[in-house]
């Protein structure tokens, strides 16, 4: 059974998020947490669909403009990809449409599956974030990585 907290609104997959896999590896969140300038507890984060939302994603105008819709997520939007999904300032939004397209194509469980395999480390199976280019448990280089950017 998948996980649809993890599934964001956008497109993004938050089981990869450094702020959601906080609860599981503290390291990594180190470098938003300065970003941010903010504590621990405004990163708790259970996924775009839970309760719990970090404060880096508490205003997402795409979540907020799908759940004002009545949409399940951005992918069900005739208007896809609109300006809102256009706005990359961080590398990993780059993956949103392409998401999305495959969220239409196959369906929001097979593409949750396809997800948790892709960020899965080949090695050990540890889920890595989307700025590990080397896996934090066993050193493994990893092929899904994104470049962390400047500043964060």
């Amino acid at each position: 059974m998948t996980n649809r907290n993890l599934e964001a609104y956008c497109g993004l997959y938050c089981g990869s998020c450094p702020v959601y896999l906080k609860q599981f590896d503290n390291r990594l969140v180190q470098a938003v947490r300065e970003h941010f300038r903010c504590t621990d507890a405004d990163l708790d984060c259970h996924g775009c669909r839970a309760d719990t939302i970090s404060l880096s994603c508490r205003d997402c105008d795409r979540r907020d403009c799908a759940k004002a819709k009545g949409l399940d997520s951005c992918s069900a939007c005739p208007e896809m990809p609109c300006e809102r999904m256009r706005d990359y300032r961080l590398p990993h939004m780059s993956e949103a449409v392409p998401n999305l397209e495959a969220m239409r194509a196959r369906g929001s469980d097979a593409w949750l599956e396809e997800q948790a395999a892709h960020w899965a480390c080949p090695s050990c199976g540890k889920t890595a974030s989307w700025y590990e280019r080397v896996c934090l448990q066993c050193g493994v280089a990893l092929a899904s990585g994104h470049q962390m950017p400047e500043g964060l």
